[in-house]
Parts: C-alpha cells; sequence; structure tokens
C-alpha cells in the first residue's frame, strides 16, 4: 500500500528518539488503532411522538499515514522538560489502517526506558485522494487510501459511501497525562488511537444524499468538494473531533 506522494519507511526501522531515564527499565510501548461504533448520544424531547432512527456507519477502510509520535516528559538529570520521539523518520510516513484488516499497516512495537510522559502528540498526514469518476467507480474493489470507505445505514436502507480526507492535510492528536495514565500497565504502554464512527457520520444527514451508480450498478454516496457539498463540509469539520484526543489540530495547506 502507497499513499500518493508519500514515501512510505519498509516494514521495520528504528525510532529516533533521545534515551531519558534508565535503560534498565525498559518498557514495551505499542499502538492500537481501532474504530468504536458506540453511539452517540442525542437528546430527545420529553414525550415524543416518533424518534427518528440514528444514522450509523460501517467502515471499511480508513487510513493515515504517522509521521511520529512526540512525547513530552520533565528530564530530571537536566531538571528541564524534554522531548521523546518514536517512529520517526525525516523521509517518510508509515500507513496505519484503523480497521485492522491490514496488519501490515500499523506501527512496529518499540521499548522506552523508563519514560514519564506529561502529555504526547501523534502527528499524522493525510493520505491525498484521487478524483473520482463515475465512469471508472467500482466500490468493491476500490482501495483509494485518501477515502474513508463505508456503508452507511438510515434504519430503512443500507448505503455505500466514500468520503474524501481532507486533501494534504496533517493531523495531530494530542493527549494530556491523564489519558497517557490509563494506557500504562505493569511493563507495557499500550497507545490507543480511536476514531468514534457513528459521531463522525451523524454530523451529516445523508438520507438525502444524492447517490452515484458505480460501473457495476451499486448506488453510493460520494462525499467530496463536488459530490454533495454540504454533506462533505459537515463531516470534514467533524472529522477531526471524532477522535479520541482531547485535543485535536488540522492543519490544511494549500
Amino acid at each position: 500500500m502507497r499513499f500518493p506522494g508519500i514515501l512510505l519507511a519498509a516494514a521495520i526501522f528504528g525510532g529516533c528518539f533521545t534515551e531519558v531515564g534508565n535503560a534498565g527499565d525498559d518498557r514495551l510501548l505499542e499502538a492500537q488503532f481501532s474504530v468504536d461504533y458506540s453511539q452517540p448520544v442525542k437528546a430527545q424531547p420529553k414525550r415524543a411522538a416518533y424518534t427518528a432512527p440514528i444514522q450509523t456507519a460501517t467502515i471499511l477502510r480508513f487510513y493515515l499515514g504517522v509521521r511520529e509520535a512526540e512525547f513530552q516528559l520533565f528530564d530530571s538529570a537536566t531538571n528541564q522538560r524534554a522531548e521523546y520521539h518514536l517512529w520517526k523518520e525525516d523521509t517518510a510516513v508509515l500507513p496505519v489502517d484503523f480497521t485492522g484488516h491490514d496488519p501490515a499497516a500499523s506501527l512496529p512495537d518499540q521499548k522506552v526506558s523508563g519514560i514519564d510522559p506529561l502529555s504526547m502528540k501523534l502527528e499524522c498526514v493525510l493520505p491525498v485522494p484521487k478524483t473520482l469518476s463515475s465512469t471508472t467507480l467500482n466500490f468493491g474493489t476500490f482501495t483509494d487510501p485518501g477515502y474513508i470507505k463505508g456503508v452507511m445505514w438510515d434504519g430503512r436502507d443500507s448505503t455505500a459511501f466514500l468520503f474524501a480526507l481532507p486533501s494534504g492535510s496533517e493531523l495531530s492528536l494530542a493527549y494530556p497525562k491523564s489519558i497517557i495514565e490509563t494506557w500504562y500497565s505493569s511493563t507495557h504502554y499500550r497507545c490507543q488511537f480511536i476514531f468514534y464512527a457513528n459521531k463522525w457520520i451523524a454530523a451529516a444527514d445523508l438520507s438525502a444524499a444524492e447517490e452515484t451508480p458505480d460501473v457495476t450498478g451499486r448506488k453510493v454516496i460520494l462525499l467530496d468538494a463536488s459530490h454533495n457539498a454540504a454533506a462533505f463540509a459537515a463531516l470534514t469539520t467533524a472529522f477531526s473531533t471524532s477522535f479520541n484526543a482531547p485535543n485535536v489540530y488540522l492543519e490544511t495547506h494549500p
């Protein structure tokens, strides 16, 4: 799997970081990416005679590229704040698959030596989506990592959809110490990066979205600047707030 315009690192490489702490107190650090399908909580009017069905989604493909993780910590040796970098290569990023279907698209486990992080920021690059063409689109075989590929259910029917990731953007997920501490267990750090699919898809009403047939006749909701623009704008805004990070920074480049 290659992202357009992004050089991917080899499957295994060493993280570049400055040693902080006792090398004899090594801890294994793992990165776990996943999609959460919890139902979004919606306030319903009291004595409502009718409750509209909640729109839900199943994510079939969702890739991001990770440039590095940056830990902020306090170095007792120098009595100053320090940075600790993992999964860092100056010329490459690593692809990660939030669905877990692609075991090759994951971050390698790494050893860290006795760090006590104050915060952490995961710096990501969003794959650049190619322009869609209804004359060649085949949803079943579609693999462009620049799109979130999924199926939406509105309580009546299920419809395939393709959402173009914000083009040329960088995404940073920032986690405070209170969350990092929940990741630590015994001798492991299990960093959990979660995307809430149903919170995200609920940001736009797709029940009336325009559908485009692919080459097999399957109807697909295309969500990009040229198709279903209002819904695309709403989902683009909701995208960066649908992760489990309290602070998310999305920087779009022209």
